[in-house]
């Protein structure tokens, strides 16, 4: 396997070269030892004196276990975790069990992204990949060296993708033409990319028109769809980070989001069912057209349920909150009041405020029923007061609820 440094690079270095765990993250795990610790013995203190029944309190008893558990995988694994280099081979201690790897069992290296920290990641010929964390254990330039001796993949499959595009002859006359137009869906994907981020805030601190917001929320994701069928060699759906095609996933991650958060918070159907049943027919060409997009011919992934399973979500909220959207807003037909009262109200707080009130029975309901309402609207009435609930049949056959004064 060729590497990035010549091959007498390793002489330089006296094996083996051992990294233990830095003394930062051992305080780190005593610190985190303690926590976990405390909240065991007190969960195990209310698991034994507490009045909690027999199946409640053998839970508490049990996660109480599990707590405690975590300060003996601390402990254990600061005293033990260690990585370990030798010329041709790499050893990595954990708490309880130590994996080795030689550089022939080895396809190569990558640098993984998260949250702001560049992870050294070992790919193996079979198997799961090796990722380790620079600061646990104190990486320095050895390890660098060693690491930088394999071979590049996020570089060799830039190189692929690359040729793809130079070799594509639906894309121009000649390599240079076609570069072109990678640079050209470059610049095109950076303007799309925005796009999601606008219609998050228009959707979210002011959506209006409101038509026109859910349109866009909707239109946007087929966008993606239409360009990564159009040009597979020149747009990506699958977010690949050493690809060079430009990547349009945003576009089918955000509008959903806004239509199931705008649905979440404007729209109170009754009839929840058949809504996540018709949603998740609705949502399901779109993520059908996901699945079956014409991808560039690299080689195949290895975990082709990937894209399904993390699209499913996304598709599923896009499907409900255009249909729950779509439900109330073409809906002219008659309205049904309803005559009841308030009988409580409770504030969520979380990632955003809501409000809600509790009404006595009405219509077909039997017991207390709740509903989202706005901040005036929950500032303005008490417990007790009078409320009228408007009942809509929707356009789709959802019904839905808006909640109101009595007056004409």
């Amino acid at each position: 396997m060729q590497g990035v440094l010549d091959k007498g690079w390793h002489k330089d270095i006296r094996y083996p070269v051992v990294y233990r765990v830095t003394t930062t993250q051992k305080i780190a795990c005593g610190f985190l030892g303690l926590l976990f610790g405390a909240m065991g013995i007190g969960l195990f203190y209310l698991a034994q004196n507490g009045r909690s029944g027999d199946a409640s309190g053998a839970l508490l008893g049990f996660v109480a276990i599990g707590f405690l558990a975590i300060p003996v995988c601390a402990l254990f694994y600061a005293m033990n975790a260690r990585v370990t280099l030798e010329a041709r081979a790499i050893e990595v201690r954990g708490a309880f069990g130590t994996r080795r790897l030689e550089t022939r069992d080895i396809a190569g290296r990558r640098l993984v992204t998260g949250r702001n920290v560049v992870y050294p990641l070992i790919v193996v010929k079979e198997g799961r990949p090796l990722r380790l964390v620079r600061s646990t254990f104190g990486l320095d330039d050895r390890f660098n060296a060693w690491f930088n001796a394999l071979p590049d993949l996020d570089e060799q499959e830039r190189a692929s993708t690359l040729a793809l595009v130079e070799q594509d002859v639906t894309l121009g006359g000649n390599a240079q033409e076609r570069l072109a137009k990678l640079a050209k869906a470059k610049q095109a994907a950076k303007v799309l990319n925005v796009l999601p981020l606008v219609l998050l805030a228009w959707g979210y601190l002011y959506p209006r028109p409101y038509g026109a917001m859910v349109a866009c929320a909707a239109l946007m994701p087929w966008v993606a769809i239409g360009l990564s069928w159009a040009k597979p060699n020149l747009f990506q759906l699958d977010g690949k980070q050493s690809d060079v095609r430009p990547n349009l996933a945003s576009l089918l991650i955000m509008p959903p989001l806004v239509l199931g958060m705008r649905a979440l918070f404007d729209v109170h159907v009754i009839d929840l069912q058949p809504l996540l049943l018709g949603g998740l027919a609705l949502g399901l060409p779109l993520c059908l057209a996901v699945i079956m997009a014409p991808k560039a011919a690299t080689s195949a992934t290895k975990k082709p349920w990937v894209l399904p399973l993390v699209m499913l979500p996304f598709m599923a909220a896009y499907g409900v909150g255009l249909l729950a959207l779509g439900d109330t807003i073409w809906d002219d037909a008659p309205v049904q009041v309803f005559r009841t009262s308030i009988t409580g109200k409770h504030v969520s707080h979380g990632k955003s405020t809501t409000y809600e009130v509790y009404l006595a029975p009405w219509g077909d309901t039997r017991g207390e029923d709740s509903i989202r309402v706005s901040r005036a609207y929950f500032d303005a009435v008490r417990q007790g007061d009078p409320a009228c609930v408007r009942l809509h049949p929707g356009r789709f056959g959802l019904r839905w609820t808006q909640l109101g004064s009595c007056s004409p």
